[in-house]
């Protein structure tokens, strides 16, 4: 290292108003301190750093000599830091205080330095000699507590308090700052099955890769790990390029923390992160608030997904959540009643109940948005709950005015059927109103039929010796396994809308919906279409023996006092069912697909209850592989593998 300083100080030149012996002497002090040094030009230009100062930022000689100290600038104090820095060296010789540094590895370090004007004898400036100062005991006891208390134990990052005040310095000084909130999937399972220290592991190299990727970005940043697996970036965009800029931050971030993770013993494992962000304008908020901000919006995250959540773009969907929540509460969800048609006599045989957001103003919210979202935020159960309530409200009501009450479908959602005791809830609930359980259906999704079985074949027995009808909605559209469907003691499957309204010209499709209501038959079901919006399809599915119907075509959904008339007699869809008797009706074969779908004489009607009859897996293979022509039916979105399909809410259905 001495020959190193005496080579080097030769090849600059040492002021001719500093002898040899000074500068040697200079040379060696700085070689054997402990704290870190460095000897720059008058203009700032670095020409010596001791070994304790490479240590310190990262940085080799070779990379520093002949370069400016702003190489090492945070981003977090401006220009007039660093001027009023400059003056107090042109004035009065020197200059001491904290300041934040960035280190090679991107990482922030706040230290206090002393900078030191070196004349010679002519009193002109001639270096400068920057030491990270030496601390009495008390001082050096206060500034560990500080250090402690900014820093992450086993991290070694910030901590949420020093990376919120931070931020704020670095907001103070950028137009824009992007603040991104990183959580990782999983992470308690993954304590659980590898072991804390494994997790430990884990969390430092998440910690190395957000610096990495933050170091390489070029523009200030600040990393920290702010909760047991959450980190946080702040990251400086200082033209307010926005969008653009930091969707490529994310995307390098995603990719860097896609790599497997080191559990050592030569075990790897591979997890993924969700990320939200949120922006700070200059002089708005803080960075407190945005970290908050950009932690709500990871919580919209899909796991495993690596899409970035911005919570600017979500801050709509969060007020119409809270708006959702009061609705519920001030029992602003109301219900309209959809009919359901006897496809062979045009007689009503039922109804369905549907959520319907109203506002105290009259307008209203389509179910389209709102029951997505109530899904989304966990309120789904609170409005089935307030659906099957008014209901069953309604049908007393009905009886009293000595309307023939009809059977009422409500819809289920998967919290609603997961809660404990919701059989007993459900028969209370049609105690206190006085209604025979004969008048209630319950309708679920294929996607409820799948994980626990045992659990969920005691729980559907339970409501049929309870006496409720139950029906499987959006048939089709999941894969379910027909072994256990035989099982399951349903009355009805619901053909989903997809496949009757592309029967007119998917020939794959109208040989779907034959299948499905030949299978339901075969089963001793119901089989009812939803959905039906033409007379062509109308007529298709009366001569395929579909047992019911719904659909714009027949009704839309009705308020209470349209659905009065209805009960009295007065059906908006009886000219549909007046000319020919259904079973001689003849369908005209000449339009696209619909040749492919010659019409049979409607098989005997079923009596609901669980099919007996020997099954055939021939007809499962029939419809499996209509769905694989089409390419619609049994299969996950975007072709993934063959699954249970996502829990959906028929809640919102108008069709």
């Amino acid at each position: 290292m001495a020959d190193q300083f005496t080579i080097s100080i030769d090849a600059h030149s040492a002021h001719p108003a500093f002898g040899s012996e000074v500068v040697g002497m200079l040379l060696q002090a700085m070689r054997e301190s402990p704290a870190p040094m460095v000897l720059t030009e008058p203009d700032g230009c670095i020409l010596k750093v001791n070994e304790a100062f490479e240590c310190a930022t990262g940085y080799a000689m070779d990379e520093l000599v002949g370069r400016s100290p702003g190489m090492l600038r945070s981003g977090l104090q401006g220009r007039s830091f660093y001027s009023t820095m400059w003056a107090s060296l042109g004035s009065q010789g020197r200059w001491q205080g904290e300041i934040w540094n960035r280190r090679k590895d991107g990482q922030l370090s706040q230290e206090y330095l002393t900078i030191v004007t070196l004349r010679g004898s002519d009193g002109v400036a001639a270096y400068h000699l920057g030491t990270y100062a030496e601390q009495t005991l008390q001082q050096l006891g206060s500034g560990r507590a500080r250090r402690d208390a900014a820093t992450d134990a086993t991290t070694g990052l910030l901590s949420r308090k020093a990376f919120t005040e931070a931020a704020d310095l670095l907001s103070e000084k950028s137009p824009l700052v992007h603040v991104l909130a990183l959580d990782i999937d999983g992470f308690t399972e993954l304590n659980e099955l590898h072991g804390l220290v494994s997790g430990d592991a884990v969390l430092r190299q998440m910690a190395l890769r957000c610096t990495e990727v933050a170091a390489a970005d070029g523009r200030p940043a600040l990393v920290a790990r702010v909760g047991p697996d959450e980190f946080a970036i702040a990251l400086a965009d200082p033209h307010a390029e926005g969008g653009d800029a930091v969707q490529s931050f994310a995307s390098r971030l995603y990719a860097k923390t896609a790599l497997p993770f080191d559990l050592g013993e030569g075990k790897h494992i591979q997890i993924s992160v969700s990320v939200g962000l949120s922006s700070l304008a200059q002089g708005c908020a803080s960075a407190a608030e945005a970290l908050l901000h950009a932690s709500a919006a990871r919580q919209e995250a899909v796991p495993g997904l690596p899409m970035l959540q911005c919570y600017e773009a979500q801050d709509g969907q969060r007020r119409m959540a809270l708006a959702l929540r009061d609705a519920v509460r001030l029992e602003q969800i109301t219900v309209a009643y959809q009919p359901k048609v006897n496809l062979a006599s045009g007689q009503l045989s039922g109804v369905e109940a549907l959520a319907r957001w109203v506002l105290p103003d009259g307008s209203s919210i389509s179910p389209a948005e709102f029951i997505p979202l109530a899904e989304r935020r966990g309120l789904i159960g609170l409005i089935g709950d307030s659906v099957m309530e008014q209901a069953l409200a309604q049908i007393a009501a009905w009886q009293t005015m000595g309307l023939a009450a009809p059977v009422v479908a409500v819809n289920f959602s998967a919290l609603q059927f997961q809660r404990q005791n919701y059989v007993q809830h459900v028969a209370l609930a049609l105690d206190r109103h006085g209604i025979p359980a004969r008048l209630l259906e319950i309708e679920l999704t294929e996607s409820l039929l799948f994980g626990d079985i045992d659990a969920v074949m005691l729980s559907l027995k339970s409501f049929r010796n309870l006496g409720v009808a139950l029906s499987i909605d959006d048939f089709g559209t999941g894969y379910s396994s027909l072994a256990y469907l035989r099982r399951f003691p349903v009355q009805y499957l619901k053909i989903d809308r997809q496949f009757v309204s592309a029967m007119g010209d998917d020939a794959s499709a109208c040989e779907i919906v034959r299948l499905i209501v030949d299978m339901a038959h075969r089963l001793n079901l119901r089989c009812i279409a939803e959905g039906i919006e033409t007379e062509a399809q109308l007529k298709l599915l009366q001569s395929m023996g579909c047992d019911e119907g719904q659909g714009f075509l027949l009704a839309r959904p009705l308020d209470t006092s349209a659905m009065q008339g209805v009960l009295a007699g007065r059906l908006p869809w009886a000219a549909l069912f007046e000319s020919v008797p259904v079973e001689s009706e003849q369908v005209d074969m000449d339009q696209g697909a619909q040749g492919d779908c010659q019409p049979q004489s409607p098989p005997a009607r079923c009596n609901g209850d669980v099919a007996t009859v020997p099954f055939s897996e021939g007809l499962f293979q029939d419809m499996r592989a209509a769905a694989d022509t089409s390419g619609a039916a049994f299969l996950s979105p975007q072709g993934a593998p063959r699954g249970p399909g996502p829990l959906r809410s028929g809640m919102c259905q108008t069709g």
